[in-house]
């Protein structure tokens, strides 16, 4: 009988070759979620009223958090890691085994607020309080304040003067000093020096914001200045697209504001959406102290009689609370 040819043709080695390298590797394991993680979890959830979204914010910590550090070798000559380990905050958390600094992201959270005039408690010990609980030894996580002078500037802060306001702003950060906030893992950046040095970063990020909202929308977000929409100049109206570029230019993963800064916020995550951006900022909003007048929802520094200010006598608190 005559031989039947085979209908399968035996590759060449080439083929095999390609076939190989187009096999996918198998996905590295996930990382277990220990009790320390959970520890980290449950301390920064203490810090707000609202978090949208826990879940993202537990995927955040496994991706980012403790456990996620890796360092630099002294004696490593790469380009790359001495440049990802320069552009690092120095204030990475102390690891007695390490060789060098953290060059892995680390959980970045960011809180920006005006140098506006004196500081009362809610913003003084209210927020070093959650400061701490956020960065917390091992939690591997940094907290950016934004100084927002120029911000201050467009609200008509200080006469609109803007060396008075950088003189406020100082004098905010000798204050939380003296109030106990650990700044290991802090970092204050100024909103006009950060603008102006990287404008070709800033601004475009705030054009692409801005086209995708109508007026409508963005002065909706205005309360956060505190202002009636009916009394809004041209520069508070952009005051909320500034403030929504902060959150994508300072890469932040937390927006850790008041809960009266949540439209905008909410501003930020509706901008992912249409921007198709993955991963969206998590709101994590503290409560606000009520004011010591009735019906006052918060306490305001335009009102001395109705909040605690950090530098008040004895004889002023008592008078107040009384």
């Amino acid at each position: 009988k005559p031989k039947t040819k085979s209908r399968f043709t035996p590759a060449s080695p080439c083929t095999i070759t390609t076939m190989a390298k187009k096999k996918k590797a198998p996905p590295p394991p996930a990382r277990p979620w220990t009790d320390d993680l959970e520890s980290d979890l449950q301390r920064i959830l203490t810090v707000g009223e609202e978090c949208i979204s826990e879940l993202e914010l537990r995927n955040l910590i496994l991706a980012k958090g403790r456990g996620t550090e890796k360092y630099a070798d002294d004696d490593n000559n790469d380009d790359d890691a001495a440049e990802t380990a320069a552009a690092t905050t120095a204030e990475s958390d102390t690891n007695p085994t390490a060789t060098g600094p953290d060059i892995t992201p680390r959980i970045r959270l960011y809180d920006g607020f005006e140098p506006s005039g004196r500081m009362h408690i809610a913003q003084g010990l209210l927020k070093s309080v959650n400061v701490n609980k956020c960065t917390s030894p091992g939690t591997h996580s940094t907290f950016c304040f934004w100084v927002a002078d120029w911000f201050a500037l467009m609200n008509d802060k200080m006469g609109g003067d803007l060396s008075k306001i950088v003189t406020v702003g100082k004098y905010l950060i000798e204050v939380w000093k003296a109030a106990g906030m650990d700044l290991t893992n802090v970092e204050f950046r100024w909103a006009s020096e950060e603008i102006t040095e990287n404008a070709n970063v800033y601004w475009p990020i705030m054009l692409d914001v801005a086209r995708r909202f109508n007026v409508t929308r963005i002065k909706k977000c205005c309360q956060i200045m505190g202002r009636l929409e009916g009394s809004l100049t041209a520069a508070q109206v952009l005051y909320p697209l500034m403030q929504c570029t902060d959150v994508f230019f300072l890469k932040a993963d937390i927006c850790q504001l008041g809960v009266d800064q949540r439209k905008v916020n909410m501003l930020a995550r509706e901008y992912c959406d249409a921007a198709k951006k993955r991963f969206k900022p998590v709101i994590l909003s503290h409560h606000m102290l009520y004011g010591l007048k009735e019906g006052q929802e918060k306490m305001s520094k335009s009102d001395p009689d109705s909040a605690v200010f950090m530098e008040d006598t004895v004889e002023d608190v008592e008078r107040k609370i009384q």
